[in-house]
């Protein structure tokens, strides 16, 4: 995919975090995200997924075995590009209560000379695990997952889908696009992009894909330890949805990959931790976007009531809400750094005076190791 790589923050995003909801089910379903390098390794060693090839023929067979073990029926969507085949791979998960869907897409080929582990093997990794993940999960809005191909010849495979494949009579709530997502290893991959719609033809959805996007860059400064940057959409394959007039968004790398589209998008140049953090990032959108059922149990309630106070801080912080037990915290800044960790109790204070300015992400656990609180504390003095 050929991308500028620019982009503006939005600190009114990280600011506004703490009025999104943190719902227990979604982050527990987000933890569980896992495997992503033995599933960018089997991928990347079928060979140069490029279309036509033989290499792409094997990878979709790989991903539709992948989908069919899961538990899913796969539906391989056959396209000529020139005189050669290429193929969408589909597969869905019914709403419960709804007869809506999102769509989440991930082209898998690649270019001529890379292996494609980051662009975009960590794109497949995301959709094939947020299907292992939604496969027993309750959701009221379908879902929807594409593995897309010839991407990377001028989105052939998503524009035959919008032309031929999709009805006009579905109903389409969104299409979350998840391209490049693995960090680069040696950069700093803290950040990720949030992309929305800026295209002005047609302009009617450009309003629903900034507070979609809006909402996606808060559900990765709840559910991640990322710092979400808004970028504009363009180059893959939410534009022939967005030129059709759905609403879209979606996930991009934001440090520089000096390895894109060569010899050296490896599995072995990836920032595995970074690219893991961003899936669970997708998932938890994904769950969010698709109205997971996040009824909680008695134990889980008390949990959803633990909050941070006062949230900015300055010197001192503490738990409000919860039980009266020993509690894990830990502090965790925009590097990635572990800068606190202590053993407490609700509302004890915590002393965080000698703490820079900046976002911290904080995860506190139980004596059982269980999560009761994942959150965004700003410390500004």
């Amino acid at each position: 995919m050929q991308r500028i790589l620019t982009s503006l923050g939005f600190l009114a995003i990280l600011l506004s975090a703490q009025a999104q909801v943190w719902e227990y089910r979604i982050a527990k379903e987000a933890q569980r995200v896992d495997s992503i390098e033995q599933i960018i390794y089997e991928l990347q060693r079928i060979g140069i997924r490029v279309t036509g090839s033989a290499a792409y023929d094997s990878a979709t067979q790989w991903v539709v075995n992948k989908y069919t073990q899961l538990g899913y029926a796969p539906v391989i969507d056959t396209f000529k590009y020139g005189t050669k085949n290429s193929y969408n791979v589909i597969i869905e998960k019914p709403g419960s209560q709804s007869d809506a869907w999102i769509i989440v897409g991930a082209h898998l080929d690649a270019v001529s000379i890379s292996p494609g582990a980051n662009d975009n093997g960590s794109g497949v990794a995301a959709t094939l695990e947020i299907a292992r993940i939604l496969k027993n999960v309750d959701c009221k809005v379908g879902v929807r997952i594409i593995n897309f191909g010839a991407e990377e010849q001028g989105l052939q495979g998503s524009n035959h889908y919008v032309s031929n494949t999709l009805s006009s009579t579905d109903n389409i709530q969104l299409m979350l696009n998840l391209d490049q997502l693995g960090g680069t290893l040696g950069q700093n991959n803290t950040r990720i992009k949030c992309e929305r719609d800026e295209d002005d033809n047609p302009s009617m959805n450009n309003v629903l894909s900034s507070l979609k996007t809006d909402t996606l860059g808060r559900l990765i400064n709840l559910y991640t330890t990322l710092i979400p940057v808004r970028s504009k959409a363009y180059g893959s394959d939410y534009m022939p949805f967005q030129n059709a007039g759905y609403v879209i968004t979606g996930l991009y790398q934001e440090s520089v990959d000096p390895n894109y589209h060569s010899a050296n998008d490896k599995l072995e140049n990836m920032d595995i931790a970074a690219t893991t953090e961003v899936i669970k990032g997708a998932v938890a959108s994904t769950l969010y976007f698709a109205r997971i059922n996040t009824s909680a149990n008695v134990s889980q309630t008390s949990n959803l009531l633990s909050r941070l106070y006062p949230n900015p801080a300055s010197n001192w912080v503490k738990i409000i809400g919860g039980d009266n037990e020993m509690n894990h915290v830990i502090l965790t800044n925009a590097l990635g750094q572990q800068v606190l960790s202590t053993e407490i109790t609700s509302n004890e204070v915590i002393d965080i005076h000698n703490l820079t300015n900046g976002l911290y992400s904080v995860s506190i656990y139980n004596a059982h190791n269980s999560v009761l609180l994942q959150s965004r504390l700003i410390i500004a003095r």
